[in-house]
């Protein structure tokens, strides 16, 4: 044995005596623990890593760590293990297991290198075992080679790893008497370095000249032959693009003889195998000799399929150490991670920054960051990959399948940075692909992932507003992208991110100006929660409790989209916020939300908040909220009013408002809106219709074209009041004109409106209804808004249209269900532990008797 062969012999002895089978970095302190345990010597953890491949050998490593090593397995140094494994003649081992004892020790180190390499901990990726059968029908029949071709970051590599395993490594390995030798890129590279050819590399390892003779001699001597001798190599396409490197591999498969026990597996990038496959097309025995697979795709031309949900929950399991599922994942997060790249990105992200929930959306927007900071942001030649990336963006038009452009658009670009252009390649953020349904095959460019080409759409759009996120700013969005939702929601996100990282808040307030359809409104509402929530939580972040100001609560208030992500984000940033008359808007909102959600412990905690600041409430709002949310927290507890003060506070506001002069739209600000609601729904609840009739008319005079706004939920909000108010008032003609407008401008795709306004304009269409004796079509609207407010959770309105649907059922022919439905409310409010409050009864006064039946049988039941 020469000495390269000792030391191979000696680490695995030392592997065997620690009780490892495979070897990772973190072993290695372990190592060094039980050396020192065992022979009272300190070989250090570095040195370990060093013995083991783990770090750069630059020197022979000392007599005092091969003395070290070889006491600890049971020698008395490092002479008496050499002089040992010498006298082993080769007449024990044979030939077979001589070859077979190097390639394990060879495929030992490859393996580790390729799980350290893997970006998520390799015990957490899938083992894809549905390509187990392939492989094995491979190893089976008369093929030479195979190819695992794939795009970067589809985890062939790793796929590789798990089949290296699986089939000769593990402890019940099928195949463990064949000789695996696994070659990384790394090997390669560093006979390469060494001045040495792979030739020379292969006669000094193996004792044969080359493949062939090794081929030749088992030919003549089958009895020496135990097996199949399996060659991995992967990671070898950087050698691939060089032309000499490339013949040598061709003239390589060329050389190898017919025969049924040596099989090669090239682990190949598809531009790699879009070089390679003419050669072997060209070539009748080449042909015949490949294997292409159950999975190769022949218009991707990769065999490596991506991940399914349950590989990609598996792994997420794995990171997360608890049990993953389907609806624990937002769906473009499960899309973006069936590419294996993007678990290993996340892994990373993970590790480093704030922890973001699998279920927010934000997350896709920051693992592409991320990536692109690092490998494009913040990498050499930064300045000219940006540039390439911004004009291929620009020249990619749509095909049959994917978004790309054909390379001779961009050639010239590419002739100016070719160093930036291969190290894109290379990275895996663009993709080299051969268009083969053209008359002349041509060459096409895309991104790797179409989220990267949209976010260098978004960062173009950027650069043409000089970073000014304005009016014409999403107009140009607007304009640019019709009928394409998929690419303008991101855009719309990129954007929401990009303003909220700057502190441009007021910004924002253009997409629900514009004509944004409903649906981008309301997603771009929760995206803004989301990214809010997020930047308030960073270090460092512009948006931070210093910088929220009235733009904040402005779109908070003209977006009351009652959604758990809107309640988290109001009480998030009420905790933080530094600015007190911001802090106090909030918990306005707040105490607004805990009334709908009928949560008397969440509203006393903050009217506590409130009453802190009573002075200051009496200036930043035209009415005092806090008299007014008392009033409701009272009702909820069924404790008296004492209502005249209130009374009193009410009537001077409505004056005040009528008295003033008409202004614009753009003119009503956050607090008026805030007080507004409060007072009408206070009036609604005395049963002060006239009251409720005169204070809308007061807006009405002080904004005369208040119901014409289409980017706020306080128009259809204001709507829905005055058309309730008309019901209680008889004026059933002038209710149904409302009723009719608010489903014309419902119908509009652009007016803002949320789940809660159409859950708002189900009670009054049943309201409507019932009060003109259509009680059937009082159902219909009735079971349409429960259907919501199930889905969403909001528990005042569940309350109010189950009491209008007893209403309705006593009037119809179906009567005896109302006793189902009186059971339904009860095991309600039983089941969420909520009271029956008076604000909630919106029938007719027929039904007042039946409510306090009712109320008074929960309030016994709570006793």
């Amino acid at each position: 044995m020469n000495a390269n062969d000792l030391l191979i012999e000696l680490r695995k002895f030392v592997l065997l005596k620690s009780g490892l089978r495979n070897i990772d970095p973190a072993h290695c302190k372990i190592i060094s623990e039980y050396v020192y345990q065992e022979t009272k010597n300190y070989v250090s953890e570095t040195t370990i890593k060093r013995f083991f491949g783990f770090a750069n050998t630059l020197h022979k490593f000392s007599l005092f760590t091969l003395n070290s090593l070889s006491q600890y397995i049971g020698y008395n140094d490092w002479d008496s293990f050499c002089k040992d494994k010498k006298n082993q003649t080769t007449s024990v081992q044979s030939i077979w297991q001589d070859l077979k004892l190097k390639a394990h020790a060879l495929t030992e180190v490859s393996l580790i290198a390729k799980k350290n390499n893997s970006g998520v901990p390799f015990n957490a990726t899938a083992n894809r075992s549905f390509f187990y059968p392939d492989f094995d029908y491979f190893l089976k029949n008369n093929y030479q080679f195979t190819t695992i071709s794939a795009q970067p970051g589809q985890g062939k590599s790793i796929l590789l790893a798990h089949m290296v395993e699986h089939f000769f490594f593990s402890e019940n390995a099928p195949y463990k008497n064949d000789i695996v030798l696994l070659i990384n890129s790394a090997s390669l590279n560093t006979i390469i370095q060494n001045g040495g050819t792979v030739k020379e590399w292969f006669l000094k390892e193996f004792k044969f000249g080359s493949l062939s003779e090794l081929i030749s001699f088992f030919k003549k001597n089958p009895e020496k032959k135990e097996g199949r001798f399996i060659i991995i190599v992967d990671g070898i396409d950087g050698h691939l693009a060089k032309s000499h490197y490339f013949k040598a591999f061709i003239d390589f498969l060329y050389s190898i003889e017919e025969n049924n026990f040596v099989k090669l597996i090239f682990g190949l990038r598809t531009d790699s195998w879009i070089n390679l496959q003419p050669a072997i097309y060209g070539s009748a025995s080449l042909t015949k000799a490949w294997y292409m697979g159950l999975f190769y795709d022949e218009d991707t031309l990769s065999n490596v399929p991506s991940l399914n949900v349950e590989e990609v929950l598996y792994t997420l399991s794995q990171i997360e150490n608890r049990i993953i599922n389907r609806a624990d994942v937002s769906l473009p997060l499960l899309i973006q991670f069936k590419t294996p790249f993007w678990l290993q990105v996340y892994f990373k992200l993970k590790d480093e920054q704030q922890h973001l929930e699998l279920n927010n959306p934000l997350l896709c927007y920051e693992l592409i960051s991320y990536f692109l900071e690092r490998r494009v942001f913040m990498a050499k030649k930064s300045t000219e990959k940006i540039f390439l990336l911004k004009k291929i963006s620009d020249c990619i038009s749509e095909g049959n399948k994917k978004l790309r452009v054909a390379k001779e658009k961009i050639l010239s670009y590419i002739n100016c940075y070719p160093d930036a252009y291969a190290e894109l390649l290379n990275a895996g953020i663009i993709i080299e692909e051969k268009r083969l349904s053209t008359t002349i095959p041509t060459e096409i460019v895309r991104f790797l992932n179409d989220d990267i080409y949209t976010y260098f759409l978004f960062i173009q759009i950027t650069d043409k507003f000089e970073y000014k996120p304005g009016k014409v700013f999403f107009e140009h969005i607007l304009n640019s992208f019709p009928g394409q939702p998929p690419q303008r929601d991101h855009i719309l996100n990129w954007s929401i991110r990009f303003a909220i990282n700057r502190n441009e808040i007021a910004a924002l307030k253009n997409i629900f100006k514009l004509p944004f359809s409903n649906r981008e409104k309301n997603s771009a509402f929760d995206f803004i929660c989301s990214v809010s929530k997020y930047e308030l939580s960073k270090p460092n972040s512009n948006f931070n409790k210093l910088s929220i100001g009235i733009d904040f609560i402005d779109l908070m208030t003209t977006g009351r989209t009652m959604s758990n992500l809107y309640k988290e984000t109001i009480r998030n940033i009420s905790e933080n916020v530094l600015n007190e008359d911001v802090q106090i808007m909030l918990h306005v909102i707040e105490c607004n939300l805990n009334l709908i959600d009928v949560d008397k412990v969440g509203l006393a905690n903050t009217m506590q908040l409130l009453k802190r600041n009573y002075k200051r409430l009496n200036e930043l709002f035209p009415i005092n909220p806090y008299d007014l949310i008392l009033y409701f927290y009272n009702n909820l507890i069924n404790k008296p009013n004492e209502s005249k003060s209130l009374e009193d506070k009410i009537v001077k506001l409505c004056q005040e408002i009528d008295q003033s002069k008409p202004r614009r739209n753009e003119e009503i600000t956050s607090a008026e809106i805030l007080s507004y609601r409060l007072v009408l729904n206070a009036l609604f609840s005395q049963k002060n219709y006239a009251g409720c009739h005169r204070f809308i008319m007061a807006i009405l005079n002080k904004y005369p074209n208040i119901f014409y706004v289409r980017h706020s939920v306080f128009s259809p909000f204001l709507l829905l009041h005055l058309g309730q108010t008309y019901i209680k008032l008889n004026y059933f003609k002038k209710a149904q004109r409302i009723m009719q407008f608010v489903d014309k401008i419902i119908s509009s795709d652009y007016t803002y409106y949320t789940n809660f306004i159409l859950a708002s304009f189900n009670v009054f269409k049943a309201s409507f209804y019932n009060a003109t004796h259509h009680y059937e079509q009082a159902l219909i609207e009735t079971n349409t808004g429960l259907s919501i407010t199930r889905k969403n959770n909001f528990k005042m309105l569940q309350i109010t249209l189950l009491l209008s649907k007893i209403d309705t059922l006593k009037h119809t022919e179906e009567s005896e269900e109302v006793s189902s439905v009186i059971k339904e409310l009860l095991n309600f409010l039983n089941t969420h532990k909520l009271s029956m409050p008076d604000y909630s009864n919106l029938s007719s006064h027929e039904f007042d008797h039946t409510f306090k039946i009712l109320k008074s049988y929960r309030r016994h039941q709570n006793q």
